[in-house]
């Protein structure tokens, strides 16, 4: 054998080799492109259903959100039955409503997949309700809405517990709160405590005094220490140093530069703060109830006036006259509620509320026979403050909350029939509900004071009262209280300030006077047997003591004249205000025991607002609380 031979046989083996090896190269590629694309595949359809799974869950989430906006609606139902009556009205038929069922979820002009929610009431007391929100979201879309055969693709589900409770509207945080503009014309005018108004507050060329009050979620009085808490820093500077509040404006402050106090700070104006709602009056059968379960009463003499309702028993004429001497003063206990006008002047003791369906008239000063040690703390600090409540949380306390105005002073007098008059009819001081979307007159031409842009209100003063009407839905979802219908007015809905659900137009004179005979016909009380001849032989244009917390969506009319200050101890809470004084000054002293909200001396005396709804908790489900919702098992 030749080493060529050789050569040969080794090239042949190489060459077998070489094919071996490749064909282990290519099955090793081909078996690993199949493992890559199987890998791939799955890879794909995890990655899509963990997308679907996220998808799912917003889904979910979305159902939770138009629930939530759903009962935000419903809450609003109507406000003349009771802060929680629109809640309520959800909630006539049974414990548990489905609202959604089914509703899809669209993104554009596609549908991203369908939410069923339902909402059952868990709790109920006459100042709160828990609801729980069952959540359904469903790809590509619910069970409802597949064919037959066809199951849902994922499903997420949660349950979201809510809690709705009352609380005394924020109106009573300020020594004077207007729902207007709100006018500070005079130097000598002072408010110790805080001033706002939803729209413009106007202090023009005068140089008013306002220092203000820090404001706090909660107080705890234990009998004998008061305890503030959660200290509201509104001037942003990180200090609880009692340098906070002052004056607070929906709209601009005009004047600000001519503002003395602490009101006159820079970190202490807050303009264009936005809109801080007032409470409802228009029915009182609410407050009714709270004061029958209070067992709420007044005295004078040693002799019972009324208890907790006076109109409501045979024999009860529904105005009520109140007037205390030092030696027998008006005593209160707790909430009372008058269907009719009410008269009040002289002496009072005791911590009560009057919330009255008509007007309220103070003919003359009233007076605190028990009054705090001083108007106002001696300072502004959380510790002065607690010492200030610790001191004089059982004090004297009144609340006067009128349904109509609230009438100060001799006003069949020409001084003050001129005074008030030429002040109602001002276009500054508009009233009538022709004021547009924000409610506030003078803002059509919106924040940028400039006609035909985008801010322009349009609705205001086009002569047509804009509100919303109670729809076919609202009517299927159990939201039309009883006695209305589809297409009536849901009170207190765009240009319905007041909340009645009536147009009302500009306040006049003739809306404040008093025409009831005043005898024992018409008027129970102590109403003298032989009756009063005529206004003026009970009252002045001198009084200028007002120890009282004053409410009305309506019209505050007093004049004031004389030698001596003029002063307001508690808070004046209006819609406008007709105040005109000849006085060497006037303060507004905010009483610090209306602090705290609820937890406040006077928060179950005071008007209640529905409070921003609180999520008591959120979880995922396991399984489907909705899948039937809408189809027979």
């Amino acid at each position: 054998m030749s080493d060529f031979a050789t050569r040969r046989r080794n090239r042949r083996a190489r060459r077998g080799t070489a094919m071996v090896g490749a064909l282990v190269v290519v099955t090793g590629l081909f078996g690993l492109l199949v493992a890559t694309s199987t890998i791939s595949s799955v890879e794909v359809r995890e990655a899509r259903r963990a997308l679907d799974e996220v998808r799912v869950q917003y889904v979910a989430e979305a159902g939770v959100e138009r629930a939530m906006a759903f009962l935000d609606q419903a809450s609003l139902g109507d406000p003349t039955d009771g802060p929680l009556a629109g809640l309520e009205n959800l909630f006539g038929a049974g414990e548990t409503i489905t609202p959604f069922v089914g509703t899809g979820l669209v993104d554009g002009n596609a549908q991203v997949g369908a939410f069923t929610v339902r909402l059952t009431r868990l709790t109920q007391s006459p100042d709160g309700m828990t609801i729980q929100i069952d959540a359904t979201g469903y790809l590509p879309d619910a069970p409802v809405n597949l064919p037959a055969g066809r199951r849902v693709q994922e499903w997420s589900a949660a349950s979201v517990v809510v809690e709705y409770t009352l609380e005394p509207s924020e109106v009573f945080d300020y020594a004077y709160f207007i729902n207007n503009w709100g006018w500070f014309y005079g130097s000598t005018i002072f408010s110790e405590g805080n001033v706002r108004s939803n729209g413009q507050f106007d202090v023009a060329g005068y140089s008013p005094t306002v220092n203000g009050q820090p404001l706090y979620e909660g107080v705890d009085y234990d009998g004998s220490t008061a305890s503030l808490s959660g200290y509201q820093d509104d001037n942003g500077d990180g200090l609880q140093d009692g340098n906070d509040g002052g004056v607070f404006s929906g709209w601009d402050i005009i004047g600000a530069q001519n503002l003395k106090g602490t009101g006159g700070n820079d970190e202490n104006q807050h303009d264009f703060q936005g809109r801080v709602d007032m409470p409802n009056l228009t029915e009182l059968d609410y407050y009714e109830q709270r004061a029958t379960a209070y067992g709420s009463g007044v005295s004078i003499g040693g002799s019972s006036v009324s208890d907790a309702v006076y109109g409501d028993e045979p024999g009860e004429t529904g105005n009520l006259y109140l007037k205390g001497t030092a030696a027998n003063p008006i005593v209160l206990d707790g909430p009372l509620v008058v269907r009719g006008d009410v008269i009040l002047s002289g002496y009072v003791t005791g911590q009560g509320a009057i919330y009255c369906g008509g007007n309220v008239y103070v003919p003359d000063s009233i007076e605190y026979v028990n009054p705090p040690s001083e108007p106002r703390p001696d300072g502004t600090t959380q510790e002065e403050t607690e010492a200030w409540l610790a001191d004089n949380w059982d004090k004297d306390f009144l609340g006067l909350f009128a349904r109509e105005n609230i009438v100060v002073g001799d006003h069949t007098s020409s001084t003050w029939r001129s005074y008030v008059g030429g002040w109602m009819s001002s276009s500054m001081n508009s009233s009538k509900e022709d004021a547009g979307e924000d409610g506030i007159p003078n803002t059509r031409a919106g924040m940028d004071g400039i006609l035909g842009t985008a801010d322009d209100d349009v609705l205001e003063g086009d002569g047509v009262f804009t509100t919303d009407v109670y729809t076919e839905a609202d009517l299927a979802y159990g939201l039309i209280p009883a006695g209305k219908s589809v297409g009536d007015v849901v009170p207190g809905s765009g240009e319905d300030i007041d909340g009645d659900g009536v147009y009302d137009g500009t306040t006049t004179l003739d809306d404040v006077t008093l025409t009831t005979p005043m005898d024992t016909a018409h008027w129970g009380g102590n109403m003298p047997a032989g009756g009063i001849s005529k206004w003026k032989d009970i009252a002045t244009n001198y009084a200028n003591r007002l120890d009282a917390v004053f409410y009305t969506n309506h019209s505050f009319c007093y004049v004031v004249l004389g030698s001596d200050p003029a002063e307001i101890n508690g808070a004046l809470v209006s819609r406008n205000e007709n105040i005109v004084y000849g006085t060497p000054k006037i303060s507004m002293n905010h009483d610090a025991r209306l602090l705290g909200g609820n937890s406040g001396m006077a928060g179950s005396l005071l008007p209640q607002m529905l409070r921003e709804p609180a999520v008591l908790s959120w979880r995922r489900l396991d399984r489907d609380p909705n899948h039937y919702a809408g189809i027979e098992e």
